[in-house]
């Protein structure tokens, strides 16, 4: 999945609760790793920044809580603070990276992104929490934390048939609720439901959902597109997701910029000017929603917000995990 994201959200906790593993796993202590705000692809960057990006939102999202994804370790020139981070579709792969030294000891962070696909085995289709309780196993083991960010296509497989609201409804019964609880920090792949009935509702569900089985304080993020599945789809209906994810307590967000290819075949040529546009929004005092660290603004949804975590909403750049010995 191609993404690009920049800049900073919604306040969250200044520290949260340590990782978890299985018990009587013997695991590395895990480190101190940044709150994660934002997750971009790190070869998209460039063409984010040369669409328009203001340099005041470059600069603010040049930090550690802005993780990098890659598929090798370098440095990014317009973001050169930002943390890299490796995306697995499946466990085998993320295993294998961490056994033969492939992750390094400066990824805090590494992504489980399970979805209907080739990429990800159909026993982990079938049984993705098992899938990422083997992956936070191995993860812990080299101190390193996992973001669960399961694909809604997954209730193809889960359960086939299923649409609209029941089909949201199950994805947070039987993926978020157990998901979000034993993993370091969740995401909410929220951008499909850009532009629909679902935009408001379907995240703001996900990510309470998510908070009241998380450890207290953990991350959750959201994901929002400028081109889901290959639609058409504005910067205001992004910021409409944005909007009511913030006020239901998202820390960070996933900003998706797809562009035509294996991953998604259907889209055209990356929306750079809708990112940028998207981005400039969110940080405006001057746009409902925008400018705000504390979540009070936004989504019309008629939900006062619930935000999981404790501490800190002065909207700094950098808040940090704590060191755990993951017990």
């Amino acid at each position: 999945m191609v993404v690009v994201i920049l800049i900073l959200v919604a306040a969250a906790a200044a520290v949260c609760s340590p990782a978890r593993a299985d018990p009587g796993s013997s695991i590395t202590p895990l480190p101190v790793a940044p709150m994660p705000r934002w997750i971009v692809v790190s070869g998209s960057v460039p063409g984010i920044v040369e669409a328009g990006l203001p340099q005041s939102i470059l600069d603010d999202a040049n930090n550690p809580s802005t993780l990098l994804l890659v598929q090798h370790i370098y440095t990014n020139s317009y973001l050169p603070n930002g943390t890299n981070t490796f995306n697995f579709k499946n466990t085998r792969d993320l295993k294998h990276a961490l056994n033969t030294g492939e992750v390094p000891d400066s990824m805090p962070w590494i992504l489980l992104d399970l979805e209907a696909s080739s990429l990800t085995p159909e026993n982990e289709q079938r049984d993705p929490i098992g899938a990422l309780r083997r992956a936070i196993d191995a993860a812990h083991r080299y101190g390193k934390r996992v973001i669960f960010t399961p694909a809604v296509d997954l209730m193809k497989v889960l359960a086939p048939g299923t649409s609209g609201q029941a089909m949201y409804d199950a994805f947070i019964d039987q993926v978020v609720r157990p998901g979000a609880a034993i993993a370091d920090a969740f995401e909410v792949q929220a951008q499909r439901t850009e532009a629909t009935e679902f935009a408001r509702s379907f995240v703001s569900q996900a990510v309470r959902a998510a908070y009241a089985v998380h450890p207290a304080g953990a991350p959750v993020l959201a994901g929002v597109s400028t081109g889901p599945n290959g639609r058409v789809v504005t910067a205001n209906d992004m910021v409409e997701v944005y909007n009511a994810a913030k006020r239901a307590g998202a820390t960070g967000f996933w900003l998706n910029v797809p562009g035509n290819g294996d991953a998604c075949p259907g889209c055209g040529d990356p929306e750079y000017k809708i990112a940028v546009e998207f981005l400039e929004k969110v940080t405006s005092p001057r746009f409902p929603g925008g400018g705000s660290s504390d979540g009070s603004s936004g989504s019309s949804d008629g939900s006062s917000g619930s935000s999981g975590s404790s501490g800190s909403s002065d909207g700094s750049l950098i808040d940090l995990l704590p060191g755990s010995s993951g017990s």
